[in-house]
């Protein structure tokens, strides 16, 4: 950077204010003329559909709010320019119904600020990580959100009195629900909004032109209008909560459906924690499903550490059990040996199953399995030879509360392998002792 901008940095950005209004001034011109814009604006005018919508969104209001999110700058940004060249003919061509207009992006520059006040948009101080929550009818124009922007609004809007007066100028829902990562964390609210939010939106396509230009800008753009019964299941307490824990359930369930691998589950199952309902009750399994409960305690005082596991089919019947001793005072190393045990029968082919569900109350067991974190040696030197006999079967770990494995806490518990019949004999003889 030369003296000369160092020293006039307010005359520089003033300047660059000035030049940018011409070239808004240009811009709008040409979105004006354009076939994209063209067909816009006679959507507005003539489709029922957004009519209809729009009427019912006023109701008694004159006009509505305008909020720009995630337009980005200016300044910096050729694509912005255009962007914000549609909001303003909007704004010019519509002043019947549309009215004030404000604007955030975390991203704006002093000369962005002055050319938007120039243009008498209202610029917000504050960031609202666009979770404005509407009270009068409002319109949300959102040029390039990132994904999570899309959860933080309509979380913010989730009643049917704050979702009927919003509409959205925006890329399109449905477009990108389809391609969210469904295992990634970050946007599962996102994800469950987006779901949950379908059956009440009408999604109007803007349709580009053949100018290559509109059709990268505006592509995927749509209007988003919602029709929310009063009463619905959103505006009860803990609806949202209750839609997360099933859209878990159901995700959880959709990819045992599925031909995943091993390192699949641990790659979902490491980072998420999974429903509630999961950890409380036992998991429902798929056909071609078998289930391993382990546990294992370590040494105390006089007390040997046990371990054991319990087999189960799809239908819930106990298949086998097994249990045993070890002298050693880690809980997960029990608890590995439990796994270590299972994992060989099922080699064995007793029994013969090529996909396992292991579930186990030990969160930090359950953790190592799934890859995380980093175990100490001792750890790593018995999750090796587990890690070995996995890549035999397919196999997917969750941890769950003490009550949903009272089957294999239970079984390893019992004072004795008590002798009660011809089965009880040959559980007994499982029963072993190991030292490490």
């Amino acid at each position: 950077m030369n003296d000369n901008m160092e020293s006039l940095v307010d005359f520089h950005v003033k300047d660059e204010a000035k030049r940018l209004l011409k070239e808004i001034e240009l811009m709008m011109k040409n979105v004006e003329n354009s076939e994209f814009y063209a067909g816009m604006r006679l959507d507005i005018k003539q489709n029922e559909t957004i009519q209809k919508h729009l009427f019912r969104i006023l109701g008694s209001h004159s006009h509505v709010q305008v909020v720009v999110y995630a337009l980005g700058s200016i300044e910096y940004s050729f694509s912005s320019q255009f962007q914000l060249a549609v909001v303003l003919l909007l704004k010019r061509d519509f002043s019947n119904w549309i009215g004030n207009i404000e604007i955030y992006d975390p991203v704006l520059s002093p000369a962005d600020i002055i050319v938007f006040k120039e243009l008498d948009l209202e610029v917000l101080t504050v960031d609202e990580n666009c979770k404005r929550k509407a009270g009068t009818p409002t319109m949300f124009y959102m040029p390039n959100p990132y994904p999570d922007l899309f959860g933080n609004l309509l979380g913010a809007n989730w009643s049917s009195s704050c979702l009927n007066q919003i509409f959205l100028l925006t890329n399109s829902f449905r477009n990108t629900f389809t391609k969210l990562p469904l295992c990634d964390q970050n946007l599962l609210e996102t994800i469950l909004r987006l779901c949950s939010i379908r059956e009440f939106t009408t999604e109007i396509d803007i349709k580009t032109s053949s100018d290559q230009m509109y059709a990268n800008l505006f592509s995927e753009f749509a209007w988003h209008f919602f029709d929310v019964v009063p009463n619905d299941d959103i505006d009860k307490p803990g609806c949202y909560w209750l839609e997360m824990q099933r859209y878990l359930e159901i995700g959880f369930l959709h990819g045992m459906l599925k031909n995943k691998t091993s390192e699949s589950f641990a790659q979902i199952l490491g980072c998420n924690r999974g429903p509630r309902h999961f950890r409380c009750n036992s998991v429902p399994l798929p056909p071609g499903w078998i289930k391993l409960n382990i546990y294992g305690v370590g040494t105390k005082g006089n007390q040997l550490g046990q371990f054991s596991g319990v087999f189960r089919d799809e239908n819930g019947m106990c298949l086998s059990r097994y249990r045993g001793e070890i002298d050693v005072e880690d809980n997960v190393i029990a608890g590995l040996e439990a796994l270590r045990l299972g994992l060989v029968r099922c080699k064995e082919g007793k029994p013969n199953a090529r996909k396992l569900l292991v579930e186990s109350d030990n969160v930090m067991l359950v953790q190592y399995v799934n890859g995380c974190p980093e175990p100490n040696p001792i750890t790593m030197y018995r999750l090796k030879e587990i890690f070995d006999l996995l890549k035999h079967i397919t196999c997917a770990f969750l941890f769950i509360y003490e009550e949903a494995n009272e089957a294999a806490r239970d079984w390893v518990l019992r004072d004795e392998c008590h002798n009660k019949g011809p089965k009880a004999a040959s559980e007994r003889t499982l029963c072993r002792k190991s030292s490490f």
